[in-house]
């Protein structure tokens, strides 16, 4: 086994890392969350497949680590192949400058084992919950505005759907982020994703994670399906 990995061994064992190094990840988004969270992943070990269509432009250099000034104007999916490919040649990663939607979306989560949602807007995450729960997909949810943040881990079949907690949200625009927010939640995902891949057992299924950095007050809430939901009421009967 890699000296790479030598720190985390003693927490996931030989035989995890193991399956992070046979698993396929999509992630969703490469700003504020998916930067950090990509990195965390490929130090880890784990083969990555990272989906976004905008490109690299100044505004997004506070908080989009993955990124430098000699980016601007390039395709933050092949930018942030580049770099994290500097960082680990153990494994594979493959950058997809296209925007997810239905016409595309079962295309670009062919093979995947788990899909981290790093997205800025609910058009794309509706997207995502539907083809993941239809698939039976375990994924992620993660986001932020401003000092708030939540993080969820979303297991078709055995927990509510994304539509189950936010029934219907109409996306409103940028917000205001302080870069150090999609850090912390690209590090809580990040764990999450860890967790599910060696060992089965990640803590938010079932669970809403969400927290003011301003007041440092973080809450775990218990969510519930609803019997009526227009996603997962059919499949989950």
């Amino acid at each position: 086994m890699s000296l790479r990995y030598k720190r985390q061994l003693p927490l996931i064992g030989e035989d995890g890392q193991e399956k992070l190094r046979s698993s396929l990840v999509a992630i969703v988004g490469l700003g504020g969350i998916g930067s950090p969270l990509a990195l965390y992943l490929c130090g880890a070990g784990v083969n990555l497949r990272l989906i976004d269509g905008d490109k690299v432009s100044l505004d997004n250099l506070h908080r989009q680590i993955l990124y430098g000034e000699d980016d601007i104007g390039l395709p933050k999916a092949l930018v942030a192949e580049r770099e994290l490919k500097r960082r680990n040649n153990e494994i594979s990663i493959e950058g997809i400058p296209e925007r997810l939607g239905k016409e595309n979306v079962e295309e670009l989560f062919s093979d995947v084992d788990l899909v981290l949602d790093a997205t800025d807007n609910f058009t794309t995450r509706y997207v995502i919950n539907e083809f993941c729960v239809r698939k039976g997909l375990p994924f992620i949810y993660s986001a932020i505005s401003g000092y708030y943040f939540a993080v969820s881990f979303i297991m078709p079949r055995k927990t509510p759907c994304l539509r189950c907690i936010f029934p219907s949200v109409e996306d409103s625009g940028p917000v205001p982020v302080i870069g150090s927010v999609p850090a912390l939640v690209a590090s809580i995902s990040a764990t999450e994703a860890i967790k599910y891949l060696t060992k089965g057992k990640p803590s938010l299924m079932g669970k809403l994670l969400v927290g003011d950095l301003d007041t440092m007050e973080i809450s775990e809430i218990r969510i519930e399906r609803n019997p009526r939901c227009p996603v997962c009421s059919a499949i989950n009967q």
